[in-house]
C-alpha cells in the first residue's frame, strides 16, 4: 500500500501520463523506462482515486433509469 498520495502528487501524475502516453504502445517493452513510468504513475492516479473519488453503488432507481435508457425508453412522469 502506498503512503497517501497528495494532490500535487496527483495532478504531476496525471500530466506526466499526458506527456509519456505518446511515447508508450502495445509495441513498447515492458522494460522500457516509459513503458515502467506509465505505470507507475497510472498506479498514482488510480490509488488517489480510489480515495477520492469512490464509485458507489448504484441505486435501484438508476439501475431502473440505465436500463430503460439502454432500451432507448423514458420513464413516464
Amino acid at each position: 500500500m502506498m503512503s497517501k498520495i497528495t494532490k500535487e502528487q496527483y495532478e504531476f501524475a496525471l500530466a506526466r501520463i499526458e506527456e509519456l502516453l505518446p511515447m508508450v504502445d502495445d509495441n513498447t517493452p515492458a522494460n522500457d523506462r516509459n513503458a515502467i513510468e506509465l505505470t507507475m504513475m497510472s498506479d498514482v492516479v488510480i490509488e488517489y482515486e480510489k480515495e477520492h473519488f469512490p464509485i458507489s453503488k448504484p441505486t435501484v432507481s438508476q439501475l431502473i433509469q440505465l436500463s430503460l435508457e439502454e432500451k432507448r425508453m423514458t420513464q413516464k412522469p
